[in-house]
């Protein structure tokens, strides 16, 4: 492929030359053919030479027209190819032209005549040679039927100075027509030679751009680890001079209260210190290619709720207001280095954000899941959005305001992203807030890991895909989590709305349903029919309730669902969900 399209490219610098040369060629024939009209003027009845100059002429027109429309237009190599036929075609009109000399002009009866067209036509092929062999097939068109008429008249002629002209044409054409060949394969080697280097040429400046690029990077990269070497020196040393201090005035105080405080400090100061350390680490290790992804199908929300948890107390302390919506969507990552990109995120996002909100939300695309932190801090400018991501960079808040940390959290971010093959893209204005976007392979809930340590299964137990609905976040990670711990694949949700999405969207058909008897959108006894309709399949369902009314257990029950009394027994859970599992399979 790449060497047709070299092909049509050196065709149309062959075509260019060509036309370049066209008004050469033009006055070239004018002259020739005025000299030989005077010529003919008492060899031959007037009208002949008339008719035969008026003829080139009026073709002279023609393609001073060609060369004037195709000179504005420009020869590209969509066109080339017609030009290159026209051309074929002119050249072989003026080549008749001149060859109907050889076929009219007295020649027998006039030894002038003879020796006069034989060197006008010779010399005629030999000087096109340096101008139309840029084209070969350009110049046999010319050459051709401007000799071979003569020659073949002469050597049937039988005369006995015509023959030996004849056949010596036929020698000069064939040589001159392998001279226009070989002239084309020089012309040919000279357009590849001046388009290899040319793009030489074009890479040599690249490389330069490059190189000068590379360079810029390379002192950028010096100053900024320059600036990393004093703020890591002042931020690391921080905690270390104040932990001392803390340590000291431990040993020398004797109130508890105060001895606590100082405690509570010098575990602030620890964990500032083990933070900034881990943030070199984890550059020093991403840059170094030290760290292999270990991807695995898991819950997205539960890793979340342990962000939002981890960052609440923070988050308090400026008074913000830290937030998740509910994303019960199974992803495929590294559920660490994953962590590590939200923890950034969410962090950077409760730093650069004084009044507001820090918001987690996630969506599901194509197969992905897309998971938006957001604020409504003081925004990016736009001079910045790349330059965030680099190591070492920090916004400048103002030249009062103290350093916070080495400027390497999105840093991690991206080497994380880059790293996991995850997407993350930024929309953010000056005064109105950001949102960080990362975009993460949706997972496979039936491929779920439970739980780093073997599930607690005894005899009797049947393992089951199970759909958890209840309101209270508490209540829901109790039941969902002593129902991992026994071995089986739990789903759980605070609404039904949220389970129809997701069975909607992930292939996952439940064994059992257990709800609580209110939910926010439904009842329990709705929710699991819903379920069942969902699915197009009636499995057992659970529902858990603290009323005591014999009206809530007999609707329950007359529904064909099991009713569990608040509070429950795990025990008593465990059997019954065994018991309706294995009943429900044996059926």
């Amino acid at each position: 492929m790449h060497s047709v399209e070299n092909e049509r490219v050196v065709f149309v610098e062959q075509i260019k030359m060509l036309v370049n040369q066209t008004q050469v060629l033009i006055w070239m024939t004018l002259i020739s053919s005025a000299v030989i009209f005077l010529l003919l003027l008492d060899k031959v009845p007037i009208h002949i030479p008339v008719v035969w100059l008026s003829s080139i002429i009026l073709f002279t027109g023609v393609r001073l027209w060609h060369y004037h429309r195709y000179t504005r237009d420009k020869i590209t190599v969509d066109n080339a190819r017609i030009h290159g036929a026209i051309y074929v075609f002119f050249s072989f009109l003026i080549g008749i032209f001149w060859g109907s000399l050889g076929l009219f002009l007295p020649i027998l009866s006039d030894p002038l005549m003879q020796i006069l067209l034989a060197v006008l036509l010779c010399g005629l092929i030999a000087g096109a040679v340096a101008y139309l062999s840029v084209y070969s097939l350009v110049y046999y068109a010319f050459a051709i039927p401007c000799v071979l008429p003569f020659a073949i008249r002469c050597i049937l002629s039988q005369h006995e100075t015509l023959v030996p002209v004849g056949f010596l044409l036929l020698f000069l054409l064939c040589l001159n027509l392998f001279n226009s060949q070989r002239g084309q394969k020089n012309i040919l080697t000279g357009i590849n030679l001046v388009r290899e280097n040319m793009a030489l040429i074009a890479k040599l400046k690249d490389e330069k751009i490059n190189a000068e690029e590379a360079r810029n990077i390379a002192d950028h990269n010096n100053e900024a680890k320059s600036h990393f070497l004093a703020a890591a020196s002042h931020d690391l040393r921080q905690p270390l001079h104040a932990m001392v201090f803390f340590v000291e005035a431990l040993q020398l105080e004797k109130d508890p209260a105060k001895i606590k405080n100082l405690i509570k400090k010098i575990a602030q100061t620890s964990e500032a210190l083990r933070n900034l350390l881990g943030s070199l680490l984890d550059i020093s290790k991403i840059e170094a290619g030290g760290m292999e992804p270990d991807r695995t199908h898991f819950n997205l929300n539960e890793l979340l709720m342990e962000v939002i948890q981890e960052f609440t107390e923070l988050a308090n302390e400026k008074a913000l207001n830290l937030s998740y919506d509910p994303c019960v969507r199974t992803v495929h990552s590294d559920k660490e280095m994953l962590g590590r990109i939200l923890r950034n995120l969410v962090s950077n996002a409760i730093h650069y954000t004084d009044i507001g909100y820090v918001n987690i939300s996630c969506e599901v695309e194509n197969g992905y899941v897309i998971i938006h932190v957001s604020d409504s801090g003081i925004g990016i400018p736009e001079n910045n959005k790349k330059d965030i991501f680099r190591e070492f960079f920090q916004i400048n808040e103002g030249e009062d305001e103290p350093s916070h940390g080495l400027g390497l959290g999105l840093s991690i971010v991206d080497g994380l992203c880059g790293l996991l093959g995850h997407e993350i893209s930024l929309k953010s204005e000056l005064s109105a807030g950001s949102i960080f976007s990362v975009k993460i392979p949706q997972g496979n809930l039936n491929l779920v890991n439970l739980e780093s340590h073997e599930p607690d299964i005894l005899p009797g137990d049947v393992i089951a895909k199970t759909i958890i609905l209840n309101n209270e976040l508490a209540s829901l990670e109790s039941i969902s989590g002593i129902m991992r711990h026994w071995g089986h694949i739990v789903a759980d949700f605070n609404t039904c709305t949220e389970v129809m999405e997701f069975l909607a969207t992930e292939d996952f058909i439940p064994d059992l349903v257990i709800s609580d008897i209110k939910l926010r959108d439904a009842s329990g006894i709705e929710a699991i029919e819903a379920i069942q309709v969902q699915i197009a399949k009636k499995i057992p369902g659970i529902i858990m309730t603290g009323e005591g009314s014999g009206a809530v257990t007999n609707k329950v029950r007359s529904n064909g669902f099991s009713v569990l009394q608040k509070p429950v027994q795990p025990a008593k859970l465990r059997s019954i969900v065994s018991y309706l599992v294995q009943g429900e399979r044996l059926s």
